[in-house]
């Protein structure tokens, strides 16, 4: 209801915080597998034929980082959340508290989105 009411549910619909920080923890999941790979291929690690040697690790790896990577960028899209709440709540009180940024995140909002966001 806070976002409609002011108008904001196309600037809520387009955030595009959570695809990056899904693209970033895939990134850093495949970096991991690739590390893996190399990993257990210098130490000699067998695992079943010949594609099963390098994949196995690699998945593991991609696993592995893709999920710890995802539960740290959650704490990092909580906090955009956040921030996009309360500024929605209370847009005059950011203003008072911290003109500088309260400028600057007007500023940048309004040049992505002119005709929905009217402050």
């Amino acid at each position: 209801r806070l976002f409609r009411a002011r108008g904001w549910t196309a600037i809520i619909t387009d955030s595009l915080v959570d695809n990056v920080l899904f693209l970033v923890s895939l990134g850093v999941g495949l970096i991991t597998g690739v590390i893996a790979s190399i990993v257990a291929n210098s130490k000699g690690m067998l695992f079943g034929n010949e594609a099963g040697t390098l994949a196995i690790p690699f998945i593991i790896g991609l696993v592995i980082g893709f999920v710890l990577t995802s539960v740290a960028m959650s704490v990092v899209s909580s906090a955009v959340n956040t921030v996009i709440v309360c500024y929605a709540e209370a847009p005059n009180e950011f203003q008072t508290s911290h003109p500088e940024l309260s400028n600057e995140m007007r500023t940048s909002w309004r040049q992505a989105w002119p005709l929905d966001f009217k402050y």
